[in-house]
């Protein structure tokens, strides 16, 4: 229906926006679709979000779960992250499953995270809540659609006195709302590439250099 074909067009403007400001992943994206017109689809969509004044996990899904996203997680990790996990509503999905990405293949997973703002020093807390005003967590998604900051763009002094303490806290202070990273689902694909081994030597042949934290397979 139409308010499926409108989530949809948010999710390719949200996507779009990403790979524009990834160089990197945009490649990936198209190396990978390049081998035998392969089919990409979308396992999660993660964002990062600041815990505070309304800017939190809840300024971004709200307008998600409005469209039929739940809740089916909730986790902790260090550096005062606070993370949900949320699953899409279920969605007609042509050919037996095989529409493609985010056109008319399943609906990609959401992971959003939040920094417990209060739960910082006070240095980084004024920081951060001298740049985020009360009201602005309002226009999270359409900041996240355009890449765009709802803030203004903070010094150098100020990103780097916050990424000391929590490097987290300072990537969304600088991003603001832009996706933080994407997943492809590795095991849809129909080729070669279904082998996660397969595409990690295919990627290291083209020169790109993986993520070794936590072991590459990671």
């Amino acid at each position: 229906g139409g308010s499926e074909t409108f989530l949809r067009n948010v999710f390719e403007n949200i996507l779009k926006t990403y790979l524009k400001k990834n160089p990197t992943a945009k490649k990936i994206w198209e190396l990978v679709q390049s081998v035998d017109n392969e089919k990409i689809f979308y396992d999660h969509f993660t964002f990062k979000t600041l815990k505070v004044d309304g800017y939190g996990i809840d300024s971004l899904s709200s307008f998600f779960m409005d469209y039929g996203y739940k809740v089916r997680g909730e986790y902790y990790f260090p550096k005062n992250l606070r993370v949900l996990w949320y699953t899409p509503p279920d969605v007609h999905v042509p050919n037996d499953g095989h529409g493609h990405g985010l056109c008319n293949g399943p609906l990609p997973q959401l992971v959003i995270a939040e920094v417990v703002v209060d739960e910082l020093s006070p240095e980084s807390q004024e920081i951060i809540k001298k740049y985020l005003k009360p009201e602005g967590g309002k226009q999270a998604l359409l900041s996240c659609i355009l890449g765009n900051l709802i803030w203004e763009k903070p010094t150098w002094t100020d990103f780097n006195t916050l990424a000391k303490e929590n490097e987290f806290a300072a990537w969304a202070l600088i991003h603001g709302y832009t996706m933080n990273h994407l997943a492809f689902s590795v095991h849809r694909f129909k080729h070669r590439f279904s082998d996660i081994t397969c595409l990690k030597e295919y990627l290291e042949e083209k020169g790109f250099e993986l993520n070794k934290d936590g072991g590459v397979m990671k």
